[in-house]
């Protein structure tokens, strides 16, 4: 057996060892970008659902001012009336 052979084996241990480490750093990178890809589209759409929400709520909100509005006019008047 020559001499260099369990040097080669060593580095070729060692060649499998950093491709292993490769191979495991490209399928962490990709499950991260997955991730947030996935994360990115829910905080999208949750962005979305919130606006309108805010929208609904605004609405609302204006046409229970509006009938308040009048309902103290409508005391107002009563008031002044008597």
């Amino acid at each position: 057996m020559d001499k260099s052979t369990p040097v080669l084996l060593q580095y070729g241990a060692l060649g499998v060892l950093a491709l292993l480490a490769v191979i495991a750093a490209k399928v962490l990178y990709r499950s991260l970008s997955e991730a947030r890809d996935r994360e990115t589209a829910r905080a999208d759409r949750l962005e979305q659902e919130l606006k309108e929400l805010n929208e609904a709520v605004r609405r609302d909100v204006m046409a229970a001012l509006a009938q308040a509005d009048r309902a103290v006019q409508d005391a107002l008047a009563a008031v002044r009336r008597s």
